[in-house]
């Protein structure tokens, strides 16, 4: 079982003890849920705060200051009239100041990431910082290839923040950094969808979209005479670049279990 199920099914259980404990936990009780995942102390903070972003309680916590940015929904008098226009596909104000303030964030150029990478696993705490803001935008961009599927964009980010986060503490050098997130952030917005819309049909649309690439693939390197490069397979799918990168990620991952 993976870590991003693992956290998964940790969070759900807490969340249903909350449920029986008038929305309030310990955070031994938090430790106890997570204590198979080894989490380090900035990631129990993630975990408290991303609780507390769904109306538990922790008591004798304060969530750090950049773990309640990742979560927090904040409710002001702007916020108010728009719940009810949330349920009819709308987002919070807060969500909009929360893209208006990711303009401001600088994307790292590719040829930086090689370098902030292995920084980060030197222990580097600021490379692992900025990898994850530099990817903040991708998340957002990512939660577009979701849309309209019974869950809010805002709802889609938060989760595919905590799975970027935690994507950062299980990436090691046997991995390609990039499709390593890519599918860590896809699964955690997959199974917010299935949770919160019990759908049972998203694997079937990952499913199909797989099959669209892979039968595009084959179209393109028959007419360009050469195998086609991920923008050029974006485009002619009409998909982003990233979700493009994840599908191959997908397939490949299934190529190898069916190998083993």
């Amino acid at each position: 079982m993976d870590e991003q199920r693992k956290l998964t099914e940790a969070l759900e259980a807490l969340m249903d003890l909350a449920a029986a404990s008038d929305g309030t936990l310990t955070k031994a009780q938090v430790r106890e849920a997570c204590g198979d995942l080894g989490l380090t102390e900035e990631q129990f903070d993630l975990v408290c705060a991303y609780l507390e972003s769904k109306k538990v309680k922790i008591q004798d916590f304060a969530a750090p200051k950049k773990s309640r940015e990742l979560f927090e929904e904040r409710e002001t008098d702007l916020d108010k009239p728009g719940r009810k226009a949330a349920k009819d596909g709308k987002e919070s104000a807060y969500y909009r100041m929360y893209l208006d303030e990711l303009k401001k964030i600088r994307a790292y150029q590719d040829e930086e990431e090689a370098a902030l990478v292995e920084a980060m696993l030197s222990g580097d705490p600021q490379a692992k910082e900025r990898l994850i803001e530099g990817n903040l935008a991708r998340v957002v961009r990512m939660s577009e290839e979701y849309l309209n599927q019974g869950v809010l964009a805002a709802d889609l980010v938060q989760e595919g923040n905590m799975a970027l986060v935690m994507a950062m503490e299980t990436y090691d050098r046997q991995k390609n950094f990039r499709l390593h997130i890519l599918e860590e952030i896809e699964r955690a917005m997959v199974e917010a969808i299935r949770e919160q819309t019990g759908a049972d049909d998203v694997g079937l649309h990952l499913a199909s979209d797989a099959n669209a690439l892979m039968k595009a693939t084959e179209e393109l390197a028959e007419e360009l005479d050469r195998e086609a490069t991920a923008e050029e397979l974006a485009a002619y799918l009409h998909f982003s670049r990233d979700k493009v990168e994840s599908l191959v990620k997908m397939s490949l991952d299934a190529m190898n279990m069916y190998e083993s």
